[in-house]
């Protein structure tokens, strides 16, 4: 059977994001047409994009990327809700990992990467978090986070359970581009080894490692 690592590119689209809506749109093209064209990372990292803002919004579901002919729009606006993000994704994990296993995948834990330029706007959002990461549901997933602009390091420690990357004062969009070349290098390195690898040096981010509180 073939290893699977379910991924998930989770986007600040917010209205603190407007003002990057086209550099986000062209980073996220980035992110597809690398994907796409490199068959080794699109079988093992099979890939859905999740945007949120004061609603979630599955941009892909999870798909192998060279399947997917072009990344849709992402339109940027409203609150930054994290608690809505943390459901949707608890609720497509529950989702894909048996659609995987039925395709006959042996499937990894899944990872989760959070990129956002915000603090949550929501004030329960920490419920849905520990519902997503709970130890005794078998497939919680690791969650990798990127903070930059207005990104509060004391929440995102909270929410990252694997590896946290802070913007080292970059400007946005210097620092979204360098959270997803962080990101697709992680995602070549797991393919290399079979399991998940951190790329650390992520330009313009400094790397912060978070205790190990969720057994793999």
């Amino acid at each position: 059977m073939s290893l699977c690592l379910p991924t998930y590119v989770v986007i600040d689209a917010s209205s603190s994001m407007k003002p990057h809506e086209a550099v986000l749109n062209a980073t996220l093209s980035r992110l597809h047409y690398n994907l796409a064209t490199n068959p080794r990372v699109s079988e093992f990292a099979r890939v859905s994009v999740v945007a949120f803002s004061t609603d979630v919004h599955v941009v892909i579901p999870m798909s192998d990327m060279e399947q997917v002919p072009s990344m849709p729009e992402v339109i940027c606006g409203g609150g930054t809700e994290y608690g809505k993000a943390f459901d949707q994704l608890r609720q497509s994990i529950e989702q894909d990992v048996s659609s995987l296993r039925a395709q006959q995948y042996s499937v990894l834990r899944p990872a989760i990467f959070f990129l956002t330029d915000g603090a949550p706007t929501d004030a329960r959002w920490q419920d849905s978090f520990r519902a997503l990461v709970d130890r005794n549901w078998p497939r919680h997933p690791h969650v990798i986070a990127y903070g930059f602009g207005a990104a509060r390091r004391d929440v995102l420690k909270e929410v990252a359970t694997k590896a946290l990357f802070i913007a080292d004062g970059s400007d946005t969009e210097s620092a979204l581009s360098g959270a997803i070349t962080g990101l697709l290098n992680t995602l070549i390195a797991s393919s290399q080894t079979g399991q998940m690898h951190i790329a650390t040096d992520v330009k313009g981010f400094e790397y912060v490692q978070v205790a190990q509180e969720y057994v793999d």
